[in-house]
This record gives C-alpha cells, structure tokens and sequence, in this order.
C-alpha cells in the first residue's frame, strides 16, 4: 500500500513557454519535491493489534502529500523481515518503522540503516534490543498485572457480597499465540498479580491465536476441561469477544476481559460499552506517536528523539465508557 503524490502545473509551464523569448536564460518551472518515503515493517499480518495499527497510520499519513507510505508484514517470519528490512534500507527512506520479530538478529541492519541517516523507530518493548535511535512501547507486564489486579479486585467484591472472608476464584487465560514476546510477557505480570491471592488459581492457559473463533474454541474447550470458572482473560479483544460467545449462557456467572481498547466495531471500548465484555485495558497504537516523530524530524532535522518512550494503559470499564468519550484516552508523551 502507498500513499503518494506528484504535482506538474500544466498552466505554469505554458505560461514560461510564451514568456521564454523575454528570457535569456530559457524556460523554468518548479515541480514539489519528492514526498518523504516511510516504511513500515509490522511482524504477525492477522493480529487485530497489527491490523489497528496498520489502518491508522494509513489514516494519518494517507492525507498528507509530503510523505509517502509503504506497509509490509512478516507473518511472524524473522527471515522474511529481515530481507525485508535490507530492502527498505536500500530503497534509502527517510524513516523505517520496524516491529521486531528477532531484535538481536536485525541490529547490524540496524546500525547501517542509521549510519546512511535513515531514521529508524522500533515499535514494541523487544525493540529495546533493536539498538536504534529511538523506540516506543507499552510494558506488557505491568500491562498483564494490571489485568491481574482487576481480577482480584472483581473476586474480592464478590467475596464480600456472598460473605466469604477469603478471597477466591478460577481464572482462565487466553493468550494470543505461544511465539510472541509480548504474550509471555503478559502472562507473566498476569499470574505474577495473582499470587497476592492464594485463593485466586490460573486452572485453563492456551492459545487462541489472535481470532474471535480462537476465543471461542479456547473458551469451549475450558468448559469442557474445567467445566466451573469465574473469570476469562483474553490478551485481546477480538478473543474475548469470541470467549463471550461460546460462554453466553452463563454470562451472569462470569466476567470477561480483554485487552487493546480500540473504539468501532468489535473494538474493545464499544464491547465494553454494549455489554457484549465486561472489561478491556486499552492499550496505546505505538504508531500515532511515531507520526508524531516523524513530522517534527522533517520540520526540524536537528530533531533528536528520547532514547525511548513508554505509553500509558488504562483500564476500561462500563463506568469508565463515558469518561472516555467524553475526555479521551491517555495522553501521549511529550516528544
């Protein structure tokens, strides 16, 4: 996919063609410069993360004539990005947008594609071992122990309303797939948030890789094994939306949580707000602040980002729909 424009003034050029007798010099005409070429490498195609991600860049950038924008996935191939990656350095862009499959093994691309004064910003918490200029993120383990609060926090209010002195309650996780950093990072703030309640047991763990048909399956297959729960962590939203499907009969019985907060259809904040789950913690695109950057480096090219930026989460229930539409999401770093 691109985004680009070229403009000829066919009136200017006839207007030089008459005037060109007066002018010893000869004809002359301006063309606007070639627009600011963008490349961005995104890494698993099919994710809804990915796919928000992809939209709204195309969103930002899509109107704006002086930069120009090409999309390429990996599909969760570290060798295909790779290539990928000696392609678009290259093609000499202004910048290269890299979600990482395999950090460590892009570095030295990494390197040369700074040293050619490309500039390169690493989306996602492994690109920390990208060794670029730049990278942005959302730490998915505070991310998975805030999750994990919210549920000790929903087991303990039910604790009080039946009259149980202990806090308890069975859990089952969801995880988007078993290759992915990010998953296992948030498992592990999840089941880290959950040893503040003994009582409180991760009984169900697997994948749904990333669909609304995974979280169903997933979520069937644990009624079958575990046949009782209380709660259902999904990593994204989408896979939540498919869990509270399979689970619909026993809704009154369970609360649903996924995870991204997007607005729009089957987007996390319109379930929340429809009822369809119980709650979502959204999490920040990566690629709006990075439109940012890379607006202030073409303005001001002496511009040195921060050696990275962290993004802030935010729990999302029904009380809080409004608040959100009303007041926003949380704000973005300052650059």
């Amino acid at each position: 996919m691109k985004v680009s424009r070229r403009v000829w003034s066919a009136l200017a050029l006839s207007t030089l063609a008459m005037l060109a007798g007066c002018d010893r010099t000869g004809p002359s005409y301006t063309v606007i410069e070639e627009p600011e070429k963008v490349v961005f490498l995104s890494a698993r195609g099919n994710r809804s993360f990915e796919i928000g991600q992809r939209l709204l860049l195309t969103q930002l950038m899509g109107g704006n004539a002086g930069f120009e924008l090409d999309i390429q996935d990996a599909g969760l191939d570290a060798a295909l990005q790779g290539g990928q990656l000696q392609a678009a350095i290259a093609a000499k862009p202004f910048a290269i947008l890299l979600d990482p499959l395999q950090p460590k093994d892009l570095q030295g691309q990494v390197r040369m594609a700074e040293e050619a004064g490309i500039l390169v910003i690493g989306l996602g918490q492994d690109s920390a071992d990208l060794d670029c200029r730049t990278y942005l993120y959302t730490d998915q383990k505070k991310l998975g122990q805030k999750v994990g609060e919210l549920v000790i926090a929903a087991l303990q209010a039910k604790a009080q309303e039946s009259g149980q002195t202990e806090t308890v309650g069975r859990v089952v996780e969801i995880r988007g797939d078993e290759q992915t950093p990010d998953c296992q990072h948030l498992h592990e703030g999840f089941e880290s948030a959950l040893t503040a309640a003994p009582g409180v047991i991760l009984v169900h763990d697997a994948p749904g890789d990333w669909t609304q048909k995974g979280g169903q399956e997933r979520a069937q297959d644990a009624l079958r094994l575990q046949h009782t729960f209380d709660i259902v962590f999904a990593q994204d939203d989408l896979m939540a939306l498919g869990a509270a499907e399979a689970l619909k009969d026993r809704r009154n019985d369970l609360m649903i949580i996924g995870i991204n907060g997007f607005r729009g259809p089957q987007g996390g904040t319109t379930l929340v707000d429809d009822g369809q789950i119980d709650a979502t913690v959204y999490q920040p695109m990566l690629v709006d602040f990075a439109w940012l950057l890379l607006k202030k480096k073409a303005q001001d090219p002496k511009f040195i980002p921060k050696p990275s930026y962290e993004m802030t989460f935010r729990t999302i229930l029904p009380k809080d729909v409004n608040d959100i539409y009303r007041n926003g999401l949380p704000a973005l770093p300052e650059l």
